[in-house]
């Protein structure tokens, strides 16, 4: 895809590609309450107080060739350890991708996130790290995240484009985007396989990339993902308006129960049939007049599992910006029917689950690069069970610096 690029014309570089290093950390005290739930079989209470804290290093290069092309790297270090390895899901990189770019548009290639993931617009959030579109924090119970399959991918996690971590995340992608046309972009990704349960060294691995040796067919993975964003900027006068449109498919290349990378019958533990086709959409849109901004958006995730238990997710806020201020109230809501996937635990039973997370926050630019992060969130659950009902708040506290 790159060289197809790259080669349309005589590319000889200017310069060579030069690193240059950039980031951000995010670090927070949480003050409140989590309600007691289950976690397995034990009732578990909580601290009023966690500190908790996520960074990442990106070494970014690129180059300008004499076709007008450019062409880059990036690699995305996590600056908090992950204990990862081999045989384990967690990875010490983000993202690690190549790219070119110029006027014919932009293809990418390597691990990362979706199109649809990257050109969302929905609710908008002051509150730094937190939000609705896959925050890196949330103060949740650990029951209460194993039971309740009302957000996105049959978590507690919000999310409010098509593709999510939580489906084909960083898995190794090609992604291509057309050059902007009075306002107009689409993105168009195409995943080989993904699977949750996946380690960092499998194809399948939806955290990480490399360089595999093989993919094999028949595991029990989703497979063949296409994934496509829209969106639509544009200004009226002192008005401007952001609209957003994502539809993310993929199959299930079903193999042996108990098989190689085998998903032991989907995000929600169930019988080994329960997988089925992944479909996702979601729409979004943004006004913004006066330093203000007002967004929201709906969707629906079937979680890639067969029957009855898709995530219909809803979200909407306001947020207002004036110079080094900002500040938003918002809400994000979703409802699973689980209805066909069995429970295999007393906590995670079938039936409705709900889950209604508010916000309201803000941030102060002390300079470039330095912000002080404050607000505030409730986590509201409803199901059948203890854990999926537990509730939880918290007064937020942090400084963000990117840099």
């Amino acid at each position: 895809m790159l060289s197809s690029a790259v080669l349309a014309a005589p590319a000889l570089a200017a310069d060579p590609i030069k690193l240059e290093l950039k980031g951000y950390f995010q670090a927070f005290i949480t003050l409140g309450h989590i309600d007691r739930d289950v976690s397995g079989t034990t009732g578990t209470s909580y601290r009023p107080e966690t500190f908790r804290y996520e960074g990442e290093i990106w070494f970014t290069g690129q180059t300008k060739l004499d076709n007008g092309t450019t062409v880059g790297v990036r690699i995305e270090l996590e600056a908090w350890s992950q204990g990862g390895g081999s045989t384990s899901t967690n990875d010490q990189i983000d993202e690690e991708y190549i790219f070119a770019f110029g006027d014919w548009g932009r293809v990418e290639f390597g691990a990362l996130n979706d199109a649809s993931y990257r050109m969302v617009y929905a609710a908008p959030s002051a509150l730094t790290g937190w939000g609705f579109q896959d925050p890196n924090m949330g103060h949740r119970g650990n029951g209460f995240t194993a039971s309740n399959n009302a957000g996105r991918a049959a978590t507690v996690t919000p999310g409010m484009s098509a593709a999510m971590g939580a489906n084909s995340g960083d898995a190794n992608k090609a992604t291509y985007y057309t050059p902007r046309i009075a306002g107009l972009q689409i993105g168009v990704s195409y995943t080989p396989e993904f699977n949750g349960t996946a380690s960092a060294a499998q194809c399948a691995s939806r955290t990480s990339g490399g360089n595999f040796t093989n993919c094999p067919r028949n595991s029990n993975e989703w497979h063949n993902a296409l994934d496509i964003g829209v969106n639509y900027l544009n200004k009226f006068g002192d008005v401007s308006v952001a609209l957003y449109g994502g539809y993310f498919n993929a199959g299930f290349d079903r193999g042996t129960a108990g098989g190689a990378n085998n998903n032991v019958g989907g995000i929600i533990p169930a019988a080994a049939n329960a997988n089925g086709r992944w479909k996702s959409w979601a729409t979004g849109a943004q006004v913004a007049y006066g330093g203000f901004t007002l967004g929201g958006g709906i969707g629906r995730d079937n979680n890639g599992l067969k029957g009855d238990n898709a995530t219909r997710w809803y979200a909407a806020s306001l947020m207002y910006e004036t110079g080094p201020w900002q500040m938003s109230a918002g809400w994000w809501g979703g409802r699973n029917n689980e209805k066909s996937v069995a429970s295999t635990t007393a906590q995670n039973r079938a039936g409705k689950d709900k889950i209604d997370m508010f916000e309201v926050g803000g941030n102060y630019a002390l300079s470039p690069g330095i912000k002080l992060v404050g607000g505030f969130q409730y986590v509201m659950g409803s199901g059948q069970s203890k854990s999926e009902k537990a509730d939880s708040w918290a007064v937020i506290m942090g400084t963000v610096l990117t840099f």
